[in-house]
């Protein structure tokens, strides 16, 4: 197990710094404008493979953890549902932001390739290769770095319309390998798979992940619709450091205390708050001194006449809180019963549906663009950090005396 868990660490880890290195060099190649489109495409990609693959990929773990190998029927059923939800998500997609025929097209084939590559990685951890699951969930960041690269060292261009094939091309190469177990299926098997089951169980999944993806990226969305393609680069620029950074402290802070909490293990509160309490502090004063020469240094001063002292704090702070709603998140998918995670499902719609309100009015502001936006980020977040706290207070009053069976699954 171990083994399995170092390994399976260790890509992860090299397709994040492979995402960072992507974003920082993309950072001082591309205009303002264009790095706000990559910015876009990003999360766009992100929450669209999450929302074509409806769960499935969980639930396809659960119900067959027993029936290896899987009939042809299951995969076609299930490269159907992708299929299907991939071209109502890119419509969807071409009514918020009117995208040209062609980018929409590459989105369409992301989105899918995507999708695939989570159902493919769902297959090879059911058969306990867990480095193969994160190279098909995780590689294609690898492959796009690699991509770049090559286009950097031979002098090619780089501009927004070839971010489009190459996004395409990355996520293509792992998704090929589905016709291996397509073809692997020599028989006319038609067992029933369950559909009902099948899709329902993946429904949980699908709320819960799709949604946190969303409320986490809603500003990256919300942006380029109000503000425009040129302020969403600024803010993606700038926040970069303080806001990423923080977020993979949270995010590993989760890892480990979630399988704990899973398996009934007491955790020191106490200690775990203090530990994130000294990290949140100490941050917002490290960046203080070095924030802004480091992002100066990221994107070799591109965004200097953006970066301010207050606009700093206020990043950093939002970094911060950042760390303590992802801890909060893996805390509350850990203790939940379904019909909490539901309610914590509602919880996260709601503000979603808050930030985009004070967003939209606040277009009237005089100030800063950048400033403004960060602050109803702050303040937005903020409130949700409370809710949450006190649903997870309210929550484990009532599982007190009733463990609830693990549902969810963390978002990365």
């Amino acid at each position: 197990m171990l083994k399995n868990i170092s390994s399976t660490l260790f890509i992860m880890v090299l397709a994040m710094l492979s995402s960072f290195a992507v974003t920082i060099l993309l950072g001082r190649t591309l205009s303002a404008s264009d790095f706000g489109e990559f910015t876009l495409l990003k999360q766009i990609l992100l929450i669209g493979s999450t929302v074509a693959v409806f769960g499935l990929d969980y639930s396809y773990i659960k119900n067959f953890a027993n029936q290896n190998p899987v009939s042809l029927r299951t995969h076609l059923f299930t490269l159907f549902i992708f299929v299907t939800i991939s071209a109502i998500f890119v419509v969807v997609l071409e009514f918020l932001y009117a995208v040209d025929f062609t980018k929409l097209l590459y989105i369409y084939f992301c989105i899918l390739f995507g999708a695939i590559n989570f159902y493919i990685a769902a297959i090879e951890r059911l058969n306990n290769r867990f480095l193969l699951a994160q190279l098909f969930a995780h590689g294609w960041k690898i492959a796009l770095l690699i991509l770049v690269g090559i286009l950097l060292l031979t002098d090619i261009e780089i501009d927004i319309k070839i971010i489009y094939p190459l996004f395409t091309l990355s996520l293509f190469i792992g998704s090929t390998f589905m016709i291996r177990y397509l073809l692997s299926h020599t028989d006319n098997e038609t067992r029933d798979i369950g559909v009902k089951n099948y899709l329902t169980f993946g429904l949980m999944f699908w709320l819960i992940n799709s949604t946190g993806l969303v409320s986490g990226g809603i500003d990256k969305l919300v942006i380029p619709i109000l503000f425009g393609s040129d302020t969403l680069g600024v803010y993606a620029a700038v926040s970069f450091l303080f806001v990423i950074s923080l977020t993979m402290v949270g995010s590993a802070i989760g890892y480990v205390i979630f399988p704990k909490i899973s398996s009934g293990e007491q955790i020191n509160v106490k200690k775990w708050s203090l530990i994130v309490l000294v990290l949140c502090i100490s941050a917002i004063v490290v960046y203080q001194f070095v924030g802004s020469f480091l992002v100066s240094l990221i994107f070799s001063g591109k965004y200097d006449a953006y970066v301010s002292s207050r606009i700093i704090l206020t990043f950093s702070v939002i970094g911060s809180l950042q760390i303590i709603h992802t801890i909060l998140h893996f805390v509350i998918s850990a203790k939940g019963h379904k019909h909490q995670l539901m309610s914590y499902w509602f919880i996260s719609i709601l503000f979603i549906l808050l930030f985009v309100a004070l967003l939209y009015f606040g277009q009237i502001d005089n100030n800063s663009a950048l400033m403004r936006i960060s602050t109803i980020v702050m303040i937005v977040r903020s409130a949700k950090i409370v809710v949450m706290a006190i649903f997870l207070k309210i929550l484990i009053e009532n599982n007190a005396d009733n463990p609830p069976t693990l549902l969810a699954i963390p978002i990365d």
